[in-house]
Formats: structure tokens, C-alpha cells, sequence
């Protein structure tokens, strides 16, 4: 298996916003070829709450995964508590003679009914494949 590491976002030195903020904060992608001229990409996603606070136990949040600027999955996040981190990952099939880092991935954090983020900023993520 053939292992590519995607850049991972760096935390901010300084303090913690005074709230909850959810934040995608690395994406990694490893390579293995799932059937004769398929290739598979394994994307492991973490996300955290780099904020000073929990987020409220009720919070609905998905990450949405987007593909060539096609929505192309988007994945539910638990409410996390303040230093927390959840992990999932995402498969993407792609020919095997697509030419190496041509495709695009996008990741954004989305909350639903005004969730408290005091960092809008750090909620999106891009990596080539």
C-alpha cells in the first residue's frame, strides 16, 4: 500500500476561543487498488473541538465531502467536548490511469440551527488525490 500524507492544518499557537469550536483539523489519505484498474483512496478525517467550552449535548453537525465540486458524501459528527476528537474515513474510487493528484476533496464542517462556532474559520479542508 502506497501511503500519501496530506498537509496536516496546524493549530494555532495561542489561546482557545471562549466557546466551542468545532474544527477539521487533518485529513490523510492512503492508496491501495480495490479491483483490477480501481484504485481506492482511504481518507481518515479528524475533527475536534479546539475551543475553550463543550459543545451543547443536542448539536447537529455532518462534515460534507465534496469531489470535483460535486457533493459526493457527508458524514454526522457527534457533539464533542472541549479538547475532543473524532475520527472517521471516507473511500473514494478513481481509476487506476487517473493521472496522480487530479483530483480535488473538500471538507466542510456544517452546523444546523445556529450552533455556536467561535472559529468559523478552520472549518473547511482541501487535499488532492
Amino acid at each position: 500500500m502506497i501511503t500519501m500524507l496530506a498537509a496536516v492544518a496546524a493549530m494555532t499557537s495561542g489561546s482557545a476561543c471562549q466557546g466551542p469550536d468545532p474544527a477539521i483539523v487533518s485529513v490523510v489519505s492512503a492508496q491501495s487498488t480495490a479491483s483490477p484498474g480501481v484504485n481506492r483512496f482511504t481518507l481518515t478525517v479528524t475533527v475536534a473541538n479546539l475551543g475553550s467550552q463543550n459543545q451543547a449535548g443536542n448539536v447537529l453537525q455532518s462534515v460534507n465531502i465534496v469531489l470535483d465540486d460535486n457533493k459526493n458524501g457527508q458524514k454526522g459528527i457527534p457533539p464533542l467536548r472541549a479538547g475532543q476528537r473524532y475520527t472517521f474515513t471516507y473511500d473514494v474510487l478513481r481509476a487506476e490511469d487517473t493521472e496522480a493528484g487530479s483530483t480535488d476533496l473538500r471538507f466542510h464542517l456544517v452546523q444546523q440551527n445556529g450552533e455556536v462556532d467561535c472559529n468559523s474559520g478552520n472549518d473547511r479542508y482541501k487535499i488532492r488525490v
